[in-house]
């Protein structure tokens, strides 16, 4: 009876300390961005850049601008920007599974200084909406243009996406 209890409290402290290491793994490679961001195409910008209206939230109105910088550039590589009309639609890196591949490259460019400030910049008059959502968080919409050349540029000199004219 008492080693039928001793393996199955392993078996159960295996399970949890394994997906612990897992849920940390995964706030590792996500902690830069928020989980449920909201992007808006408003059109093309000039060479390759594309205008963009995105919400951010944070602590304060500014960390809610800077986190909805990082959300601009996260959807361009990732997630495409599917609402509204005229960007490109498909995302940079479409491939499964290259965010968590490259964590050590994204966790440095998505860094509070990190190389993402370099392909987006506020257009137009900059805070668009603010909404203070609780006594702690704030909701912020910017009107961001991203860099979008230029950030599949950079993609593919670290070699993290396939040059275009590279084959199939």
């Amino acid at each position: 009876m008492r080693r039928t209890f001793f393996i199955g409290l392993s078996l159960v402290l295996l399970f949890t300390l394994n997906i612990d290491a897992q849920t940390k793994i995964e706030k590792k490679i996500a902690g830069y961005i928020d989980a449920n961001y909201e992007v808006e195409c408003l059109g093309t910008g000039t060479q390759g850049s594309q205008l963009l209206k995105v919400w951010g939230y944070g602590k304060t109105p500014e960390e809610a601008v800077i986190q909805a910088k990082r959300n601009a550039v996260h959807a361009v590589i990732f997630k495409g920007i599917t609402a509204g009309k005229g960007c490109m639609r498909s995302p940079l890196l479409t491939e499964t599974g290259i965010e968590e591949a490259h964590a050590d490259y994204f966790n440095a460019f998505f860094a509070p200084a990190g190389k993402y400030l370099s392909f987006v910049s506020i257009s137009g008059e900059g805070v668009q909406d603010r909404i203070k959502v609780d006594k702690k968080t704030y909701k912020v919409a910017i009107n961001v243009s991203v860099m979008h050349t230029a950030l599949r540029q950079e993609l593919e000199a670290a070699g993290i996406a396939k040059k275009l004219g590279a084959g199939f």
